[in-house]
């Protein structure tokens, strides 16, 4: 075996360890649903938040949903992601301007969501969802 036949095997080798690291990258681009909506059963209501958002490298664009009976009003958002750490901004036709900020991991976002129409700031906690409740 020569030397460079060998330099050949170690890069194949290495591209084969890197591949699953790869694969979990490439995940990392996908549409991911993050929410805290429950379903009130005294009044039949879905109360909460629902983000469905799209990565694209730090840029992230999606959907925030305002549960507060039926199905939640869509307010379109977009925004970064930087170092755990996600900021987005939009507009809802009830609300007025949202912005929301604060961190995401694989599994949860942590965000302070501050509604223009609102009374207040609301500090919420997002669970990773496999689909949209509507």
């Amino acid at each position: 075996m020569t030397l460079r036949s060998s330099a050949r095997i170690a890069v194949i080798v290495c591209a084969i360890s890197l591949a699953p690291s790869l694969s979990y990258s490439a995940s990392e681009t996908k549409s991911r649903i993050y929410s805290n909506v429950e379903y009130n059963e005294e009044g039949g209501d879905l109360l909460g938040y629902e983000l469905e958002i799209q990565l694209d490298g730090s840029r992230v664009t999606g959907i925030l949903r305002i549960y507060e009976g039926g199905c939640g009003s869509p307010a379109p958002v977009a925004g970064t992601l930087s170092g755990g750490k996600i900021s987005l901004r939009g507009e809802d036709k009830f609300y007025g301007k949202v912005e929301m900020s604060g961190t995401m991991s694989n599994d949860l976002v942590k965000a302070t969501l501050r509604m223009e129409k609102a009374a207040r700031p609301e500090i919420i906690k997002l669970r990773l969802i496999p689909k949209p409740h509507c």
